[in-house]
């Protein structure tokens, strides 16, 4: 059962084809294991304000839209680059209407520019770009959530970052080997989340996920993605978006990374932009 909705990638013209049907975007905010976890422990609190953050964010963020430049790349097995292709272009999340509490992003690219030339007609679909190695739906799939569901398919532990950033911690998530709940069954065995928050407020800064080779090759899904997210205000108030991501297979020869920039509320011609303060009624 898909719960956040597409996530695909495409190699050459051979199509889309599914990627885990389970969103990179706070993995580990609606993950947690109730025999893990004691009453009133700090590990339980923690997971609290996980779940706190991503309620509130998936009930206020609105729809937007962002720059977006995409590297996407085939590498020999000797290191060497065989194929790369940049593109510039528009990404939209737009709130499904009637909401779709699994999936409540639709996500769509459009290219201006390809290798830093203007395409003909004013943009593309991404589709018609003919990229080496691409991911569709990770932004939208980045700002949806696990549900309550799956909340006793895995296990995690935190730990402190030790990087000189007080107050973050690092949280582990792995499904378990032998999940008793049907809803596990959606996801893939060796399954690893890893993701970086705010202690006191359950902020996401960063968070990966990564699975096994083998089921990589065998489900055509991506081995590995990452995302890194930055303060962007709206208004009165600020969300933490994705500002970059990257994902590879599994032998590291497909990779795409984006950076998105310039992100502000769909239909408006008011700019948004990390960190300055705007004016007016909230957005």
């Amino acid at each position: 059962m898909a719960l956040c909705g597409g996530l695909f990638f495409q190699r050459g013209r051979d199509g889309m084809k599914r990627l885990a049907a389970l969103a990179l975007f706070l993995a580990a905010s609606g993950l947690q294991s109730q025999q893990a976890l004691q009453p009133a422990s700090p590990l339980q609190a923690l997971v609290d304000r996980l779940y706190a953050y991503a309620d509130q964010y998936r009930a206020t963020l609105p729809s937007l839209s962002c720059d977006e430049r995409i590297v996407s790349e085939i590498m020999g097995y000797d290191g060497k680059i065989k194929r790369r292709v940049q593109v510039d272009g528009t990404m939209r999340e737009l709130r499904k209407t009637p909401p779709d509490p699994f999936d409540p992003f639709s996500e769509q690219h459009t290219v201006a520019k390809v290798n830093g030339k203007r395409v003909r007609g004013g943009t593309l679909n991404v589709e018609e770009v003919n990229l080496p190695y691409f991911i569709q739906g990770i932004f939208a799939n980045l700002i949806g959530f696990h549900h309550e569901e799956l909340k006793d398919c895995f296990v995690y532990s935190a730990s402190a970052v030790n990087d000189g950033k007080a107050g973050e911690v690092q949280v582990e998530v792995d499904r378990k080997p032998e999940p008793v709940a049907a809803a596990c069954r959606s996801i893939l065995a060796g399954t690893h989340y890893m993701v970086i928050a705010d202690a006191e407020t359950g902020r996401i800064v960063h968070s990966e996920r990564t699975i096994p080779s083998g089921a990589s090759e065998q489900n055509d899904e991506a081995y590995f993605a990452s995302i890194d997210y930055a303060p962007v205000q709206f208004g009165d108030r600020i969300f933490w978006l994705p500002a970059q991501s990257s994902a590879h297979d599994a032998t590291d020869t497909g990779r795409m990374e984006s950076v998105y920039s310039n992100c502000h509320r769909y239909g408006s011609e008011v700019r948004i932009m990390p960190d300055v303060p705007q004016t007016g009624k909230p957005q």
